[in-house]
């Protein structure tokens, strides 16, 4: 029984978020709601990462587009399968949420260090470190470049 609880320790529950090119990887406190699609107000005069606005729990979350966010074309539909609403890992002052659009649904994975490894390539800015999860890949995101810039949007 210490053995398994020792183990239970080293692991980390995280999330896999689909997107269009690629998947971000996520630990689990990170996410708020996994919600299916919902209609965006959309904003005027925002950037092309912004897909507008999202009424949840009484607040309006602003809904990002992660592939344009880090400079790479994403779908032209103002749409997806899901929204992941996330809470903030920053203490700075502006929104508690937002939203990231998910072109498939995301799944909880528990891992440890030994799952991962680094994966060679270059990095947009929005990105961290890409890494290998068993036979596939996914992107850990930097949190400080997509909450920052999110934190823009309220200026």
């Amino acid at each position: 029984m210490a053995a398994r609880v020792a183990n239970e320790a080293n692991e980390l529950s995280c999330v896999v978020i689909p997107l269009e090119s690629t998947q971000l990887l996520l630990p689990n406190v990170c996410v708020a709601e996994i919600l299916p699609w919902r209609r965006v107000k959309a904003l005027s005069e925002t950037p092309a990462w912004c897909l507008g606005l999202l009424g949840w729990r009484g607040e309006m979350v602003p809904v990002v587009r992660f592939e344009t966010l880090n400079g790479k074309p994403g779908p032209a539909r103002k749409s997806g399968r899901c929204m992941v609403v996330m809470n903030r890992a920053r203490n700075a002052k502006g929104l508690p949420f937002y939203a990231l659009a998910a072109e498939g649904l995301p799944r909880l994975v528990q891992l440890t260090a030994e799952d991962l490894a680094n994966e060679p390539g270059k990095l947009g800015p929005a990105e961290s470190v890409v890494v290998k999860l068993g036979t596939e890949t996914a992107v850990i995101p930097n949190l400080n470049v997509l909450e920052t810039a999110v934190a823009r949007l309220v200026r």
